[in-house]
């Protein structure tokens, strides 16, 4: 058996943890998966990640790891990269500074590198997925809200403060619907899964006629943003109605950040992304629409090819790049 380093990626949510074993050449070597268990508490949280990484330096030994790189931790923000703590995440009790870095390099005697949850997802598809070999991207990832990240010369966009890439609250509606974030407009606000089923539940309450009222079994509480897809993709029209105009708001974003970037290509990321091309069709239409010609030309607009694993290989990758090997 042939000895090797591997490097564990660790992709922190407040519902789960999923992390990875892998070689420097992207090997995928071992995997974990657990609840996070956000709702019990800050201590809870960390000793499910603890778990998690001892499981995989077990199940390293087994396959011939010799030693280890590095821990990377993709986490949700907003977060400092350079100290090492993440300052809040609003679904987790009692997480507030926490000093992560520094908490796991003292469990593991191993070297720690913090990264944002977005980014790392970036990072992931820059290095092993839809953004290989590629050097100006970046990455939205479409879910619950929306994330972003952003790859200029083959690095991490950090900002001044390590806040940067904040994509999903750009303002596409001044005075609009509110966001999470406090402010107005935001494109998370219209966009994310949760806009969509705001929007859906308005127009329902409007009485427009639709499916969903059926899927739903005219309960609004059970109503989804997969569900909202599932009633475009059987010709409902409301439903379509929905899908278009998510994927105009998204496609104005996605047509103003080419304008400022001007990347070689467009990721999408996250669960949104499973509506296919009833989605993606509609965000190249209107992104195409608001670009300037010289920028969009060459562009492309794409899913994400590394699923729900893009976070934990970014955070694989966020060692190997703070440790110059990539």
């Amino acid at each position: 058996m042939s000895l090797k380093k591997g490097i564990i990626g660790v992709d922190l949510g407040a519902t789960n943890i999923n992390s990875l074993l892998m070689s420097e050449d992207g090997e995928v070597l071992a995997r974990d998966f657990r609840p996070s268990l956000g709702y019990q508490g800050k201590e809870k949280v960390l000793s499910q990640i603890f778990s998690s990484i001892k499981t995989l330096q077990k199940e390293g030994k087994k396959s011939g790891v010799s030693s280890f790189l590095g821990i990377g931790v993709g986490s949700p923000g907003p977060l400092s990269v350079s100290k090492g703590i993440i300052y809040h995440s609003p679904n987790i009790p009692g997480w507030e500074n926490v000093p992560l870095v520094d908490i796991l390099q003292k469990e593991f005697n191993l070297a720690v590198f913090l990264e944002n949850d977005a980014n790392a997802a970036a990072l992931g598809e820059w290095w092993r997925g839809a953004g290989k070999g590629i050097n100006y991207l970046f990455l939205l990832t479409l879910g619950t809200g929306i994330g972003g990240g952003i790859i200029i010369d083959g690095n991490v966009y950090h900002g001044a403060w390590d806040v940067g890439a904040e994509l999903g609250h750009m303002v596409i509606k001044e005075g609009g619907m509110s966001c999470g974030c406090g402010a107005r407009g935001c494109l998370e606000a219209y966009a994310s899964a949760t806009g969509v089923v705001k929007r859906t539940i308005s127009a329902i309450k409007h009485n427009h006629k639709t499916i969903i009222t059926r899927l739903i079994q005219n309960d609004l509480n059970n109503l989804t943003c997969e569900l909202v897809f599932k009633a475009a993709k059987q010709g409902d029209e409301l439903a379509l109605w929905i899908v278009e105009e998510t994927g105009r708001y998204l496609g104005i974003g996605v047509g103003s950040l080419i304008n400022i970037l001007n990347p070689q290509i467009v990721i999408l990321a996250g669960g949104m992304i499973k509506a296919g091309d009833i989605l993606l069709k509609q965000v190249k239409k209107y992104a195409m629409l608001n670009s300037l010609k010289a920028s969009r030309e060459k562009v492309e607009i794409v899913p994400a090819k590394l699923g729900e694993n893009s976070g934990a290989i970014g955070a694989v990758a966020t060692v190997l790049k703070r440790k110059g090997i990539i």
